[in-house]
């Protein structure tokens, strides 16, 4: 907001004009082009954070499974060994 209330005069403005800014030394455009490039391929190659968190979520998971899954495998293993064992021993 303006700090000159609706009631007050701004004060006249030099010469009527605004002062004229040098303008500045264009950038040429073939330096954007390499790194707009650059840009879109880490887009492409680098996940974000909830990428890489998710994926690792997910091996995490996977490795839960896996125990519980060699753990099941080992027990049936284990009593398939002492019911064979059994068997041969009231043969």
């Amino acid at each position: 907001m303006s700090r000159w209330a609706l009631w007050r005069k701004r004060p006249p403005a030099a010469d009527g004009a605004q002062p004229s800014v040098a303008p500045r030394p264009r950038r040429p455009v073939q330096l954007y082009v390499p790194l707009d490039a650059l840009q879109v391929v880490l887009a492409w190659l680098l996940p974000s954070g909830a990428v890489v968190v998710a994926a690792l979520g997910q091996f995490a998971l996977a490795l839960v499974l896996l125990a519980v899954a060699w753990g099941v495998w080992l027990r049936l293993w284990r009593s398939r060994k002492k019911r064979r064992a059994a068997q041969q021993a009231t043969h």
